[in-house]
């Protein structure tokens, strides 16, 4: 804490650099303290920095770190940028005149981290990084038992990630650290290398064999599976990571001459053996036994500390939040006299270090560089604007659209990694999103018609109000002032309630009340409908809105929230029994009757479901996927009472504990998801002229075996 003139104490005034995910736990960690605010968070991003300053009661939101650290007069920053964007704003946190805590790894050269510890050194400023599995509960005790000799001397230090890595499926591919296939090296391995580091030191000698090498869609490549043998003396150290589906394994195991340690960072558990007095048999039910006694004692306090933070009673609860917490607990407790080494800059550096050599040993494949999109100059000037164009079925739609000879513009964050599907179609690529007025108006000139596929996220009916409802008004707004022809809204029939089976919707069925109030991406799909024909009827604002069903193709993910609830990719939750049929349309149907809207006459204020005939239950869909890719999945089929009963209970606690994302919960909305009511798609097929594939063995063909050879193969 720093302290004023008179030598009183004060709180601690923090600050952030970076609103990406990792942001929210850090901020959480630095309220835990007690003493500190956070008074101010950077991004490169205005709005981003400006969104997450909102959502979490922060005064200050800047682009500029130096004007960050004056303006609010934070002591100390977090910096919380991708591993390729650390010295600068690193040094620039320093320089201002505030200690720096930096998220790992420290940078990603060794003669950068040099560079920044001679920045916190001239300006005299504290300098910690954030290896924050270092402060795992199970580690640290490890550790203790370590430092006393309980293990005698180390023969084997076994370090396992074995972690699917989602971005290879969904990106974004142009990401730093699928750029080149030793960037990993840089990004998730540091983990594992501070604790080789911690454990035994540098390694003398090292071995590297990197393999399944697959090719990503922007044409870089990377290893999916990682061996790293590393030797210290006699101890030798094994790395393993692989980024390949399947069960999650991230632990430590170390073999030494008077026992065994295993540190289970998932399970949050740690056990150790060591031989007792007796006889051999005796000796192993004796350990097996006292491990299986500390595991059960363990999960009992990690479910607890859980439960209690969603209650309000801790200020921190997962052992991952923990973790960050006990890191930047210790941050605060010794930056100002000699810091703890697990967060120092000396073994930052030494990790990143150990990623060099690795490095080193690994030659990149030939075209390891993003291949060059061979994108298509535009064939016509573009009249047709797609906000959500690189999407799911968006990408569909934009496709359709130039095969009818319309010409498109898509809106999109980073035109340059625009997929090269769409690039290769000849697609006008202009960069915003739809929350950018300055961008939107930039985006329409020439445009006559607009689709507006995207929409905003958030946890909250106030988030949902922010970033998706506000914006789609004043998006709207802007459209009827360039006098846009037709405004195509894609909205959802999550807002209906289709539970029930002597009730067929239709266009004309309205939504339940509880449910829109329980569900904030379903009730932001109303508020934007009811904005939106309200402005037709005062103004004739060219409306159209489509509720797409369930919408099933290739570069879709099959596990798919519309069939049933994933609470993890193996196992499937059914709302209900899943025997009732569902509205499932195919995402090139879904494309085709979207099409259809832009020229049909006399549709404006008028509204369409975008649902084929039901011909696949979700008992069959989940056939098909373990049929397809050979693959068993826990199948569990769960009661409408029984899910909207386990909802209150999660809803009860939160709510106790004041947690202000807590919604209460719909039975309507938990009914609905069963898909007993028929759906009436009649209105589309008769105005629009569509006529939706309704052969059992085409949907299971192209909406469920497509996108199962892509997702598992």
């Amino acid at each position: 804490m720093s302290s004023n003139a008179n030598g009183a104490s004060n709180r601690n005034r923090v600050a952030l650099v970076g609103a990406g995910y990792i942001a929210s736990y850090h901020l959480k960690a630095i309220r835990a303290l007690g003493n500190a605010d956070v008074v101010g968070v950077c991004d490169l991003s205005m709005a981003r920095a400006e969104n997450f300053a909102k959502a979490n009661w922060i005064d200050g939101a800047f682009t500029d770190i130096g004007k960050m650290v004056q303006s609010t007069g934070a002591d100390a920053v977090h910096v919380l940028t991708p591993p390729n964007a650390h010295l600068q704003p690193g040094v620039a946190v320093l320089e201002a005149g505030a200690d720096l805590l930096m998220e790992k790894p420290m940078c990603t050269t060794s003669e950068d981290c040099k560079a920044l510890e001679a920045a916190a050194k001239k300006t005299g400023r504290a300098l910690g990084i954030s290896h924050n599995f270092l402060f795992n509960d199970p580690y640290e005790r490890f550790m203790a038992d370590l430092s006393r000799g309980d293990f005698g001397e180390l023969d084997l230090v076994e370090i396992v990630w074995n972690k699917e890595l989602g971005q290879l499926k969904g990106g974004p591919f142009g990401a730093w650290m699928l750029a080149d296939p030793r960037n990993i090296l840089f990004e998730v391995a540091p983990h594992c290398f501070a604790h080789a580091v911690h454990i035994v030191g540098d390694p003398d000698d090292l071995e590297v064999h990197p393999t399944d090498l697959v090719t990503l869609p922007r044409g870089n490549n990377f290893y999916r599976r990682w061996d790293v043998l590393a030797y210290k003396g006699k101890t030798t150290v094994r790395i393993r990571m692989s980024f390949v589906p399947g069960y999650p394994e991230h632990y430590i195991h170390v073999r030494g001459l008077n026992g065994t340690a295993h540190i289970d960072f998932e399970n949050s558990t740690y056990t150790k053996q060591q031989h007792t007095p007796y006889l051999l048999d005796i000796d192993r039910f004796a350990n097996v036994t006292a491990g299986a006694r500390d595991s059960v004692a363990q999960a009992t306090n990690t479910l607890a500390g859980f439960v209690m933070s969603k209650a309000g009673l801790a200020k921190v609860g997962g052992p991952f939040e923990t973790s960050i917490a006990r890191a930047v607990d210790c941050f605060f407790d010794t930056r100002r006299g000699s810091i703890d080494f697990r967060l120092s800059a000396d073994l930052g550096r030494r990790a990143v270090e150990f990623g060099e050599r690795v490095a080193e040993k690994v030659e990149a494949p030939a075209n390891v560089a993003p291949k060059k999109t061979d994108a298509k100059a535009p064939d016509k000037a573009a009249t047709v604007l797609v906000i959500g164009g690189t999407g799911f079925i968006g990408k569909a739609l934009v496709r359709k659209l130039v095969e009818a000879g319309h010409g498109v513009r898509v809106m999109s964050r980073n035109p340059s990694n625009l997929p090269a599907d769409l690039a290769a179609l000849g697609v006008d690529a202009v960069r915003g999103d739809f929350t950018d007025e300055a961008a939107i108006r930039d985006a329409l000139d020439g445009i006559k018609r607009v689709y507006h596929l995207a929409r905003g996220f958030g946890n909250t009916w106030e988030e949902y109000l922010e970033g998706d409802v506000e914006p789609t008004q004043r998006l709207a707004e802007i459209c009827a002032d360039h006098g846009v022809e037709r405004f195509i809204y894609a909205s959802s029939i999550a807002i209906y309630d289709a539970g029930r089976a002597d009730q067929s919707i239709d266009e004309a069925t309205q939504p339940v009340g509880s449910m829109i109030r329980s569900n904030p991406y379903a009730r932001s799909k109303v508020e934007n409908e009811k904005n939106l024909l309200e402005m037709h009827a005062k103004s004739g604002f060219p409306v159209v809105i489509v509720r797409p069903g369930v919408v099933l193709g290739s570069g879709g993910n099959p596990i798919h929230w519309g069939i049933a609830s994933w609470p993890h990719e193996t196992v499937c939750c059914l709302y209900g029994d899943g025997d009732n049929p569902l509205p499932i349309v195919l995402v090139d149907d879904c494309a085709d009757a979207m099409v259809s809207t832009l020229e049909a006459p006399g549709i404006e204020g008028d509204s369409f479901n975008i649902c084929g005939p039901g011909v696949v239950t979700a008992n069959e869909y989940i056939d098909e996927i373990e049929n397809r890719a050979g693959v068993r999945l826990k199948r569990v089929p769960v009661k409408s009472q029984q899910a909207f009963a386990g909802a209150m209970v999660k809803w009860a606690i939160k709510a106790m504990g004041g947690d202000k994302t807590a919604l209460r919960p719909s039975y309507a909305d938990w009914r609905g998801r069963t898909f007993a009511s028929p759906f009436d798609c009649s209105k589309a097929e008769q105005e629009l002229n569509w006529s939706p594939t309704s052969d059992k063995g085409e949907v299971i063909a192209k909406g469920i075996h497509e996108p199962v050879d892509e997702f598992f193969r």
